[in-house]
C-alpha cells in the first residue's frame, strides 16, 4: 500500500513539474535599456496627404511625456513626402530642424527616440515597388546627420512595408533583401546606432519569422500588434470596419452586437465575427509572441513591438484598458519592449482624440485608467494656466500670426510649410503647385473673438510673391464647426480674393493689407456632412477658429510664397 501511495505522489509531482514547464513563459535574452514608450503620431507625418501639424510638439510636450515614465518615443516621419522627390530625395531643411530638436530634448531628458521612416499604410494603399531607391537615397542622409548623436537615437528602416503583389511569399523575400541592402548602406556610415528591422505585411509578427539573418547583433526585431482587429479597430474606416460597433473584450456572447450587413468587405467581416471567440483568447494572442521570442533568441537580438493599441471611438473604456493591461503584461513577461500607438490621436492616452493641446489638455484630460493599465505614471492633475494666442495678443497688442514660423498657440494645417530664405535666413511659406481647393491654414488654439478688431478698423496684412498668372487665391477666416449643433455652428467663412491685379506674377514680394470689414460671408463646407451651404449671414467674428489661404477650383500651377501675416 505504501508503495502505491509513493508512486501516486511521485506521479503527481512529475505531472506538476511538467505542467509548470509547459506554462513557463519564454523570455527574450537580449534586453534593451527601455521597456515602454509612446508614438508621437501626426507631428511629422502626412495625414491623408494634406493635413499635418509640424509645430504640434515642443520641449514642454517632451517633458510631459517623460513625466509619465515614458522611456522611449517613436517619431513617425514621412521623409519621402518632405523631400525634393526624384531623383535625389533631398530632405527639407525645416524637417532636419524638427528632428534635431527632438534629438536634443530626448538626450537632455535621457529618453530614447526612434527615427522612423514612415509611409502611407492604410488598408487600401500599397508600398511602391521601387521603394528601395527611395530608402537608399534618404537613409544615408539620416545616418550621416545623426551618426554622432549619442546613445539615445535609434533608426527604423521603414514602417509597415506592404507590397501587395498578390504573392506574399515573393513580397516577404523581396522586402527581406531590400531591408538588408539598406542596413548595409547605413552601416557604411554609422556602425554605432541600433537599427530596428521589421517584416512585410504591415510589420507582421508571422512574417517576422521569415526575415533573413542580417548578421548584425545591433538590431532589434520589430512587429506590430493590433490583435484581435475586430476589437482594436472597431469603427475604423481605414480598416474597413467603420460600421462595426461595441465589440467586447474579452469575448462575451451576450455582449456581441449584430454583424453589419452589405459591407464592402462583408466576407472578411463575417470571418472576424465567426472567429472572434477563439481569436480573443489568451492562448491565441500569446502564441505569436512566444514564437517571436524564440526567433529573437535564435538570432541573439532584442525584440520590440513599436505599435499596439485600440481605437477609442467605440470601444468601452474599461474593456479597452483591460486589453492594454493584458498586452502590457504579456510583453513585459517576455522582455518585449513596447511602444504604444499613440499619444494624442485616436489610440491615444487622453480622454478624447484631439491633437490640439487645448482640447486634449495635459494633465487634465489624461485617461488615468489607461495610463495605469499601461504601467505609466499618473502625474499631478492640477490644471495649468495656458493663455491662448488671442489672450496673449490682447495683452501685448501684437496680433502676429506667422513670422519666421507660426506664433505660439497657432498650428499650421493644410499644405507645405516653412522654407528658409538663403539670403536672410527668414522663414516663409512656400507652395510650388497645388490641386484644386488645397490650402495653407492657421488654426487658433481657441476660438477668437475678433469683433473689436473689425470694429476698430484693423486689417489683415501679409507679404506674398507669385509666379502664377491669373492668380485666384481665396483668403478667409472660418468659424469652428461643432457637430450636431445646428447651422449656427457650421464652419462659416468670411472671405476676400487675391488676384494677379493685386499681386502680379513677377516673383517679387508684395505687401497686402485688407481691412477686416471688407471680408464677406460666402458660405460653409461641413466636413461632418460633406456638404456646401451658401451664405446665410451666419458667420460670426466672435468665434473665428482658422485663417486659410485656399487655391480654389483652379488650384496652383506655379509658385506662391507667403510670410509675415498679422492683424494690424
Amino acid at each position: 500500500m505504501k508503495k502505491i501511495i509513493a508512486l501516486v505522489l511521485l506521479f503527481a509531482v512529475v505531472t506538476c513539474l511538467f505542467a509548470a514547464k509547459e506554462k513557463e513563459v519564454p523570455k527574450v535574452n537580449k534586453v534593451m535599456p527601455f521597456t515602454k514608450g509612446l508614438n508621437l503620431s501626426i507631428w511629422l507625418e502626412v495625414r491623408n496627404n494634406s493635413i499635418w501639424l509640424s509645430e504640434l510638439f515642443g520641449r514642454q510636450d517632451f517633458e510631459d511625456i517623460k513625466s509619465l515614465g515614458v522611456e522611449i518615443v517613436r517619431i513617425p516621419i514621412w521623409f519621402e513626402e518632405f523631400s525634393s522627390g526624384e531623383p535625389d530625395y533631398i530632405v527639407e531643411d525645416w524637417l532636419w530642424e524638427k528632428i534635431d530638436n527632438a534629438v536634443e530634448w530626448c538626450t537632455e531628458l535621457e529618453m530614447y527616440m526612434i527615427i522612423d521612416f514612415h509611409n502611407d499604410c492604410g488598408g487600401n494603399t500599397k508600398t511602391r515597388p521601387d521603394i528601395e531607391k527611395v530608402l537608399l537615397k534618404i537613409w544615408p542622409q539620416i545616418a550621416e546627420r545623426y551618426k554622432d548623436s549619442g546613445k539615445y537615437v535609434l533608426y527604423e528602416i521603414m514602417n509597415e512595408p506592404h507590397m501587395k503583389s498578390g504573392n506574399i511569399a515573393a513580397d516577404v523575400a523581396k522586402w527581406g533583401k531590400i531591408q538588408g541592402n539598406v542596413l548595409k548602406k547605413i552601416r557604411e556610415i554609422d556602425k554605432t546606432h541600433t537599427v530596428i528591422v521589421g517584416a512585410e505585411d504591415w510589420d507582421s509578427v508571422t512574417q517576422l519569422l521569415k526575415l533573413p539573418d542580417y548578421k548584425d547583433d545591433n538590431i532589434i526585431l520589430n512587429f506590430h500588434d493590433y490583435s484581435p482587429m475586430l476589437f482594436t479597430h472597431q469603427g475604423a474606416s481605414w480598416a474597413g470596419l467603420e460600421n462595426v460597433r461595441h465589440i467586447p473584450f474579452p469575448y462575451s456572447k451576450d455582449k456581441m452586437p449584430e454583424k453589419p450587413k452589405n459591407q464592402e468587405k462583408q466576407g472578411w467581416i463575417d470571418s472576424m465575427f465567426e472567429n472572434y471567440r477563439t481569436e480573443g483568447s489568451e492562448a491565441y494572442l500569446v502564441k505569436p509572441l512566444d514564437e517571436a521570442v524564440k526567433f529573437a533568441n535564435k538570432r541573439g537580438v532584442a525584440l520590440m513591438c513599436n505599435e499596439w493599441g485600440v481605437v477609442m471611438d467605440y470601444a468601452d473604456n474599461a474593456e479597452r484598458c483591460n486589453w492594454y493591461r493584458l498586452k502590457a503584461k504579456w510583453m513585459d513577461e517576455r522582455n518585449i519592449s513596447r511602444v504604444s500607438w499613440d499619444y494624442r490621436d485616436k489610440n491615444g492616452v487622453f480622454t478624447n482624440d484631439s491633437y490640439f493641446p487645448t482640447e486634449a489638455r495635459f494633465p487634465e484630460d489624461l485617461n488615468i485608467e489607461l495610463l495605469e493599465a499601461m504601467g505609466f505614471n499618473v502625474p499631478s492633475l492640477e490644471p495649468r494656466s495656458r493663455p491662448s494666442w488671442f489672450e496673449n495678443a490682447q495683452k501685448s497688442g501684437d496680433y502676429t500670426i506667422y513670422k519666421n514660423g507660426s506664433a505660439k498657440g497657432i498650428y499650421i494645417t493644410g499644405f507645405r510649410t516653412n522654407t528658409k530664405d538663403s539670403e536672410n535666413d527668414e522663414t516663409y511659406i512656400y507652395v510650388a503647385k497645388a490641386n484644386p481647393y488645397k490650402f495653407v491654414g492657421w488654426s487658433f488654439d481657441k476660438a477668437c473673438d475678433l469683433s473689436n478688431l473689425v470694429n476698430s478698423g484693423k486689417s489683415l496684412e501679409f507679404e506674398i510673391r507669385s509666379n502664377q498668372k491669373n492668380l485666384n487665391l481665396l483668403v478667409y477666416f472660418m468659424d469652428k464647426e461643432i457637430k450636431g449643433s445646428g447651422k449656427a455652428n457650421y464652419p462659416w467663412r468670411c472671405q476676400t480674393t487675391i488676384n494677379d491685379k493685386l499681386v502680379p506674377a513677377d516673383g517679387k514680394w508684395h505687401k497686402v493689407s485688407i481691412p477686416l470689414k471688407d471680408f464677406y460671408d460666402v458660405g460653409a463646407w461641413s466636413n461632418y456632412e460633406s456638404k456646401w451651404y451658401n451664405a446665410e449671414g451666419l458667420f460670426s467674428w466672435s468665434k473665428v477658429n482658422e485663417l486659410r489661404f485656399d487655391f480654389g477650383e483652379r488650384g496652383l500651377q506655379n509658385e506662391v510664397s507667403i510670410r509675415n501675416i498679422a492683424i494690424r
